[in-house]
């Protein structure tokens, strides 16, 4: 499936059978549950104010939180430039662990809400070479579009599948119509964001995943190196014939 989603193909599923679509042209089915009275979009619209009560949203606290204090906070003089700006500006993408230098700053949500416009250039700048030079992908414009020519914010898509519990909990969750609608879309636009974030994200957040056990795999080996052989490893050794050391007789000799 996500190999005919790469070639742009939209697959609906339904028990089990599936029906092939040629990009964004999914039918959408709004009809009512007989249980529950509601239509699909009033259930999916039921859902995403659960979510929004119980997690906030992430763009109101955008709002009150960085437009109305971002300036007051960055205690500048007009003159001085922030380095937190100049350290994202000078970022470079060469290799994966820049990559995963970037995305990591992007765990601290204050850091990102008060640099959000920085962090959208460097992140669009970081999928163009992960695209062009890292998979060899040529065909996918950076940033893409909607059909109505509407630029869709990468950095918005993936900071709220993120929050969201990612790709695969907004998946079998089913609330696709609800990130859609989260970054100012309409619910039937659920399957663009579906499909933009397989094209241009999904690899690279499991290379950063992948990235991120391999250090904690590497730091981990290179703390039991320090701290010597093992109790097991010194067993062995005197298995293969080795006495044990007796300090005690030694310091009588």
């Amino acid at each position: 499936m996500d190999q005919l989603v790469l070639q742009g193909y939209t697959i609906k599923v339904n028990g089990e059978k599936c029906k092939i679509y040629p990009m964004f042209s999914t039918p959408v089915s709004n009809t009512k549950n007989e249980i529950t009275g509601l239509t699909k979009e009033e259930e999916l619209g039921e859902k995403e104010k659960r979510i929004v009560i119980s997690h906030g949203s992430i763009y109101e606290e955008y709002k009150a939180g960085y437009l109305n204090t971002s300036f007051e906070n960055l205690h500048l003089s007009s003159l001085e430039p922030d380095r937190n700006v100049m350290i994202i500006r000078t970022m470079e993408f060469h290799d994966l662990s820049n990559c995963k230098s970037l995305l990591d700053m992007l765990k601290d949500v204050e850091f990102f809400f008060k640099y959000k416009h920085e962090f959208e250039i460097k992140l669009e700048e970081m999928l163009e070479w992960f695209l062009r030079i890292k998979l060899g992908i040529s065909t996918r414009p950076v940033p893409p579009y909607s059909a109505d020519n509407r630029k869709i914010d990468l950095l918005g898509l993936y900071m709220v599948v993120k929050r969201d519990g990612g790709y695969k909990n907004v998946t079998s969750n089913n609330i696709w119509a609800v990130v859609a609608k989260d970054m100012g879309y309409d619910y039937d636009d659920g399957e663009l964001m579906r499909i933009i974030f397989v094209m241009y994200l999904d690899v690279l957040v499991y290379y950063y995943k992948f990235k991120s056990v391999q250090e904690k795999a590497i730091a981990k080996e290179a703390t039991r190196n320090d701290e010597g052989p093992s109790t097991a490893t010194q067993e062995r050794c005197r298995s293969d014939g080795d006495a044990p050391v007796d300090e005690e007789s030694t310091n009588k000799e």
